[in-house]
C-alpha cells in the first residue's frame, strides 16, 4: 500500500460513508470523491507526483484525460512530464467536429488514459473506443483508485493494463489503522465489494 497516497486522500477527505448511488446506478455504502483533490494543493501534488512515477515507465506520446475527473489530473501530468495532452469525451459533442477527442492526437501515437478511479470499467471502454477510433494506440490507463469491482479484468480483455496508485481495500485498511473508520463500516463496505464485483 502506498501510505503517502493514502494519507493524501485522507487529507483531501475523499472517503464518504453512507448510502450513495454510483454512476453505474448501483447503490454503495462508500463514495470516493477524488474530484476534490485539486482543491487540496498538498494532496494534489502528491497524487500527481506518484502518477508521474508510474507514467514515466511507459512508452507514451500523449497523455489523455478522461472527461471530466481525469482532465485536471492529465493537465498537471502533462506539465510535469512535458508531454502533449488531449482529453476524451464520453460521447461526441454533437456539433463542430463531432469528435470525442479534444486536442491534437495523431494516427499511431501511443496514449495513456488518466482518470480518477474505476469501478467496473464500463466508462473506460468508451474512452478507449474514442482513442482507437482516432487511430491512436492505447495499452495503459493510470488511475488514482481502483474500487476492484471487475474493471481491471474487463480492460485486460480489451488489451489495456490498469495502473492504480491505491485500491479501495487499501484505503479502508489505512483508515482503520489510523482509527478514522470503525470496523463495522469497513466490514459493511467489504461485504458490498464482495457482492458487487462485476
Amino acid at each position: 500500500m502506498n501510505k503517502k497516497v493514502a494519507q493524501a486522500l485522507v487529507d483531501a477527505n475523499v472517503m464518504k460513508f453512507g448510502k450513495f448511488v454510483l454512476a453505474s446506478g448501483a447503490e454503495s455504502p462508500v463514495y470516493v470523491d477524488i474530484r476534490v483533490v485539486p482543491s487540496y494543493p498538498a494532496s494534489f501534488q502528491i497524487i500527481i507526483s506518484e502518477l508521474a512515477k508510474t507514467i514515466e515507465k511507459m512508452d507514451i506520446d500523449v497523455i489523455a484525460g478522461a472527461e471530466t475527473a481525469g482532465i485536471p489530473l492529465a493537465a498537471a501530468l502533462a506539465l510535469n512530464l512535458n508531454k502533449p495532452m488531449v482529453y476524451v469525451r464520453k460521447r461526441p459533442k454533437g456539433y463542430g467536429t463531432d469528435s470525442k477527442i479534444e486536442g491534437i492526437l495523431n494516427k499511431g501515437q501511443k496514449v495513456v488514459l488518466i482518470d480518477d478511479m474505476m469501478t467496473n470499467g464500463g466508462s473506460k471502454l468508451k474512452f478507449i473506443d474514442g482513442i482507437r477510433v482516432a487511430d491512436a494506440e492505447i495499452e495503459n490507463i493510470a488511475i488514482v483508485l481502483d474500487r476492484e469491482q471487475g474493471g481491471s479484468e474487463i480492460l485486460a480483455e480489451n488489451g489495456v493494463t490498469v495502473h492504480s496508485l491505491i485500491t479501495l481495500r487499501n484505503m479502508l485498511d489505512y483508515m482503520k489503522q489510523k482509527e478514522l473508520v470503525d470496523e463495522e463500516t469497513v466490514n459493511k463496505v467489504l461485504i458490498y465489494l464482495k457482492q458487487n464485483k462485476d
